[in-house]
This record gives C-alpha cells, sequence and structure tokens, in this order.
C-alpha cells in the first residue's frame, strides 16, 4: 500500500478503529517490529478532545517511535509483559468508546458539557451485567443451543474462537475476553473418554475436553465459583477436585433454562422472560 493509501485509510478511520490502529502499531514496535505511522497517528490521537481523559500519558511523552521503544524496554523485558501493558493501558479507553459513554464536546470552548468518568479504571475491560462467557468442546449443536438461549433472554454471548485473536495466544484470549463478562456457562459435553492408566479392565467413560476442564477451574478462581454454572449432558464423568460444584443436567425437556435464569439472576443479571 502507498503511502497516499495508507494516509487515506487512516483518515477514513472512526474513534474506536484509530485507537486499535495506533494499540496494534505499538504492540508491533515494543516487540521488534515497525510502527511506520506511529507520528501521523498520535497527532490524530492527541488532537481529539474524547480521548484526553483516558489517554496513557506516555503517548504524549513519547514523541516517535525511537522514544516509545526505549521507554518500553527500559519498562519490561518480555515481549509478553510489554503486551499485557499495553492492552491495560489502553483498556479504560476501550471501555469509554465501546459502551458509547462519551459526553459531547462544547466546541466553542473544547470543553466537556458532563464529564462521565469511567467506573472502572483497573486494567480489565469493563464487566456489565450483559456478557456470558461460554466454554465448550467439540459438541457445536449443544453450544449454539445454549449461545441461542442466553441470547433469547436479552444477553450478549462471549464464545472465544468467534473473537478477534490480535495476535493473542490461546490462554492471552481467555484472560482477554473472560474480562467482559461476570458469569460463565461451562458445557460438559462427552467429547472425550478416558480411564486410569493401570484400569484396564474398567470400560472407558465419557468425558469433557481438557480444555474445558481447565477453563472451568480458571474461571471459577477469576470471577467467583458462585458466577460459574456447569452444564452437563449424558453420562459424564466429572473433575474429581472440583465436586463441590453444582452440575446441572442439559436434560432434554429444557429444565436446565429455567435452572440458568436463576443462577444469572443471583449473579445480577436481568432477564428477559420469553420463553
Amino acid at each position: 500500500m502507498s503511502f497516499n493509501d495508507e494516509m487515506e485509510t487512516i483518515n477514513s478511520l472512526d474513534n474506536l478503529q484509530l485507537i486499535k490502529y495506533l494499540e496494534s502499531g505499538l504492540i508491533s514496535r515494543a516487540t521488534g517490529g515497525s510502527f511506520e505511522y506511529y507520528d501521523y497517528v498520535r497527532q490524530k490521537v492527541l488532537k481529539n478532545g474524547n480521548f484526553q481523559e483516558l489517554l496513557p500519558a506516555w503517548i504524549k511523552t513519547c514523541r516517535d517511535t525511537h522514544q516509545f521503544w526505549n521507554f518500553i524496554k527500559g519498562k519490561f523485558d518480555s515481549y509478553q509483559e510489554r503486551r499485557e501493558f499495553i492492552w491495560s493501558e489502553f483498556a479504560p479507553l476501550y471501555n469509554q468508546l465501546e459502551f458509547n459513554t462519551f459526553s459531547p464536546i462544547d466546541e466553542a470552548t473544547n470543553n466537556r458539557l458532563e464529564v462521565k468518568k469511567s467506573t472502572n479504571q483497573g486494567t480489565t475491560m469493563s464487566k456489565e451485567k450483559s456478557k456470558v462467557f461460554i466454554v465448550h468442546g467439540h459438541d457445536n449443536e449443544t453450544k449454539q443451543e445454549v449461545a441461542r438461549f442466553i441470547e433469547s433472554i436479552g444477553l450478549q454471548t462471549i464464545i472465544l474462537h468467534e473473537q478477534a485473536s490480535r495476535s493473542m495466544t490461546i490462554i492471552e484470549k481467555i484472560e482477554y475476553y473472560s474480562d467482559e463478562a461476570s458469569f460463565a456457562v461451562v458445557l460438559y459435553t462427552p467429547c472425550d473418554k478416558g480411564r486410569g492408566a493401570t484400569e484396564n479392565d474398567v470400560p472407558a467413560r465419557f468425558r469433557a475436553r481438557q480444555n474445558v476442564v481447565f477453563e472451568h477451574g480458571y474461571l471459577m478462581a477469576k470471577i467467583g465459583r458462585q458466577n460459574v454454572c456447569a452444564l452437563v449432558k449424558g453420562e459424564i464423568e466429572t473433575p474429581s477436585d472440583i465436586s463441590g460444584v453444582v452440575y446441572t443436567p442439559l436434560d432434554a425437556c429444557g429444565g436446565w433454562k429455567n435452572e440458568l435464569m436463576k443462577e444469572l439472576k443471583a449473579c445480577g443479571y436481568k432477564v428477559e422472560i420469553n420463553i
């Protein structure tokens, strides 16, 4: 792409796209790559009044990529630490942009008519009670059934493989996107079979995928055991270390839907009962 074409592309970006462009370029530079248009993008961002309150302070002090490289190299040794730092620094700004909570600018004074500050000044994305993280195995039919039900009661679903990777590893995606949800549904479906190494006379038992068990434990630690609902399909072996968890059967009659709504309400979600 020519210089003029790239400038035209940058100029056509909306606020959210411009911040994503800046973040991606900085991550590239912080991990040994380049960011050819940093100076131009930085100036556009600095001139935009909507960004000033939550823009990382070092954007203002790092006037070119050489200064940024010295800053990030001196702060963190590993690429992973640098990526996580940049993601966390941009998170409050993403919260504002993605949930459209900017207040208008008075063009005459260049001041906000009403300042609305983010309620989350930490390093994670906003946790509104509107999104549910879904952990699943290879049973696509069950995943779709549960996801469509959650959407039918007025909530949004987060299914990992449907989200943008943004150069993240799988575990980084889990960490990043699970920040958006205050509740998770874990689907234990009979995708694998297993038994003890010395249990030669014992029939192999159905099990969930290993990623399902891992993510179940991770999410219980991250958002609280009471905010994670495990739905079990059929006769399936469940992990012994978390045997105290309540497992709700995915019955054919749909009784699991009422149980899931009860758990969501207990977590503070508002659901639309239209079934």
